[in-house]
């Protein structure tokens, strides 16, 4: 309809958004020099919300922390895992070592210079029907 007036609304408009930029970047420098300065700290808002924030910090360091431990104990885990499959491999080599040399005939064989013979008779279980324990004699 009236064009002075609709340009007028669009240059108030353009006019308000860029005040409000330049008001958002004059506090976003004002902010970043506060923080700079130390300034921030000094506010009540902080002050109030001091013990949170020590909380956060506390569980920050706690975090920090379980990771270290978590890292040690996987160590710990891994190294015990290829310890157990060493133990695990020389108990399988001496048990199939000691099975080839428990035989009947290889004893025989090794105690042939000492003079012990094997028996050619099997062994045979006793039996005795009663125990006589005679005290004093």
């Amino acid at each position: 309809m009236n064009e002075f007036l609709d340009r007028a609304a669009a240059e108030s408009k353009a006019s308000k958004k860029e005040v409000e930029d330049k008001k958002r970047m004059v506090r976003s420098r004002k902010l970043i020099v506060q923080i700079m300065n130390g300034d921030f700290l000094s506010r009540d808002n902080f002050v109030k919300n001091l013990p949170f924030t020590f909380f956060i910090g506390f569980l920050l360091v706690v975090l920090i922390g379980w990771g270290y431990y978590a890292e040690t104990v996987t160590k710990k885990e891994v190294n015990l895992e290829r310890e157990l499959g060493e133990l695990n491999s020389e108990y399988f080599t001496l048990g199939s070592a000691f099975n080839s040399q428990r035989g009947r005939r290889t004893i025989a064989e090794k105690l042939k210079g000492t003079g012990v013979k094997e028996a050619l008779t099997s062994p045979k279980k006793i039996k005795v029907n009663k125990y006589n324990f005679e005290s004093g004699r």
